[in-house]
């Protein structure tokens, strides 16, 4: 008797387990999206996936009491992480779908908070919000239309939701403002700030990150292209993004100078914990002359000395290339006819001081990620 009430209990909790993955519905119309979000950074959000974030929550003193608090953003798909039923546990939301398809798409509003923004989402169920240029303004609700007297039937949008494309925060990217703009630490002290100026840029969160590539949205209604939902800065999209930072060279009387220019809206990496760098070198002779690494970072600490985020209370130094910012750097070195001078501009995803402190060796975070390369011949 025990023993079958053991599987009986075993059978009930892997079916509430199974029926707890929003994205299993998903994958049947949207296979090409959903491949694509298996590599995107919304699929590897928690600890048991991101070895940045886990190296934290390793090193937070909440730990010890398991008093996780970052599941409002990494997390959102583990419904009782967030309403306070469970604890911290490696659960096959938290390995699989930590963010699902449908916590970003349900998301109706964002609240502005100074601490950190808030997402609201609709208490509507099987309401999903979307972005169609050509649909825009209208909502799609899923039902059976009959001509010729009921001879013919078609069927109108998705037997699964009702698709809303009246949002316009799935068109400015606002929607990806409840996580992505700023987040204070317990001390009320800003460690991260995407510091976004749209200004009159056509540019968003959605057109640069999610640009349309081929392939279909869905298998019911073919589409020639889709919105990219492999969203990575890490690994898929670091050519997408590239042509939003110009290089460029001036030669001058004693030197050279290169130019970055950030065509962003926001600024260049912003996060406590990434180091962005200027790599120049001279090709000259057959020979590589490297010359001095340029870096941008922002420093937060305490009483002085650098901090991890949750003790920081003051920056102590902030290189960062704002949005739509030129930095110019100068080099006293003369060049020649026949050179050539690479320039790379790109980040470590955690500074390699931090890094060794964190006790990270994942070489996916610790190795130098070129964002954009330009070769400029004398």
């Amino acid at each position: 008797m025990t023993k079958f009430l053991t599987l009986l209990l075993f059978l009930v909790t892997t079916s509430q387990t199974q029926a707890a993955l929003e994205n299993t519905t998903c994958k049947k119309c949207h296979p090409t999206i959903f491949a694509e979000y298996q590599n995107s950074i919304h699929s590897k959000a928690s600890i048991f996936k991101d070895a940045v974030h886990k190296a934290v929550w390793d090193k937070h003193p909440a730990k010890a009491k398991n008093n996780y608090k970052c599941a409002k953003c990494h997390t959102p798909s583990d419904h009782d992480l967030i309403a306070g039923k469970s604890k911290l546990t490696e659960n096959e939301i938290q390995k699989t779908e930590p963010i699902s398809c449908q916590a970003c798409h349900t998301i109706e509003s964002v609240e502005k908070h100074t601490k950190a923004n808030k997402n609201k989402f609709t208490k509507k169920k099987k309401y999903f919000y979307s972005a169609d240029q050509v649909k825009k303004g209208t909502k799609v609700v899923f039902k059976e239309e009959s001509h010729f007297f009921g001879m013919f039937k078609n069927k109108v949008g998705s037997p699964y939701h009702d698709i809303d494309y009246t949002n316009e925060n799935y068109y400015n990217g606002e929607m990806c403002m409840g996580c992505h703009s700023h987040k204070q630490n317990g001390k009320g002290f800003v460690i991260c700030d995407l510091e976004v100026k749209q200004g009159d840029s056509k540019e968003t969160c959605i057109s640069c990150h999610m640009p349309k590539v081929q392939g279909t949205m869905a298998n019911q209604v073919h589409t020639a292209t889709h919105a990219f939902h492999g969203a990575s800065i890490h690994n898929a999209t670091p050519k997408e993004l590239s042509k939003y930072i110009k290089l460029s060279l001036e030669q001058k009387a004693n030197g050279f100078e290169v130019a970055i220019k950030n065509e962003t809206t926001h600024t260049l990496f912003p996060q406590p914990l990434r180091l962005n760098q200027l790599k120049v070198s001279i090709e000259r002779e057959g020979k590589i002359i490297p010359l001095k690494t340029e870096s941008f970072i922002k420093i937060i600490g305490t009483k002085g000395k650098p901090a991890m985020p949750w003790l920081a209370d003051t920056v102590l130094s902030n290189t960062l290339i704002k949005a739509h910012e030129t930095r110019k750097i100068s080099y006293d070195t003369n060049l020649q006819k026949g050179d050539a001078v690479i320039i790379e501009f790109g980040y470590y995803m955690v500074n390699p001081k931090a890094a060794k402190k964190l006790e990270i060796t994942d070489k996916s975070v610790t190795e130098f990620i070129v964002l954009t390369k330009k070769r400029i011949n004398i």
